[in-house]
């Protein structure tokens, strides 16, 4: 099991880096749009589209890995307060129902992507950019969550520890 968590937590570290990417992407074509519309009195009128695309690759991909670093957002007020098993399969019981959930929105993703592209449906900015492009990213981060958080359940059932390291890379702001 052990190579399972490994194997997930890698992949999502790629996601991660991925994600981070699509930041450093979304910085770039705002400050180009910025240039071309104050020196040029021109635009690539794709900037919203394509920005969008990026933010939910941003969100979505780097899922798992905030995930395992016990960086998201919970609830603690009920959770601090039970023994630490209980604290351990609640955390267990919750990653699982995220797994679920997750998975289910990339099953209806699939479908819509397989519905995309039968049709060819692309989207009506001047990109025409095929939707089952954005739709398939989509799908594979939510494929992907719902696999961090299958492994972050089971870790916890089972005990084993987290393959994130130890010390995080920036210092939480309190």
């Amino acid at each position: 099991m052990t190579r399972f968590y490994s194997g997930v937590f890698a992949l999502s570290r790629l996601a991660a880096v991925i994600a981070a990417c699509a930041l450093v992407y979304m910085v770039g074509h705002i400050a180009y749009e910025i240039i071309l519309r104050s020196f040029f009195a021109t635009s690539t009128f794709v900037l919203d589209e394509f920005v969008g695309y990026a933010i939910s690759i941003c969100v979505v991909w780097s899922l798992g890995y905030v995930l395992e670093h016990g960086d998201l957002i919970r609830v603690g007020l009920v959770l601090d307060r039970l023994p630490p098993r209980a604290q351990q399969l609640m955390t267990a019981g919750a990653a699982l129902v995220a797994c679920a959930l997750s998975a289910g929105l990339a099953w209806m993703f699939w479908i819509r992507v397989a519905r995309a592209w039968s049709r060819g449906t692309v989207s009506s900015s001047v990109a025409a950019v095929p939707t089952w492009i954005p739709e398939g990213a989509l799908m594979l981060g939510l494929g992907l969550f719902a696999l961090a958080a299958l492994s972050h359940g089971l870790r916890h059932i089972t005990g084993n520890p987290s393959p994130a390291p130890s010390t995080p890379l920036a210092t939480p702001v309190e």
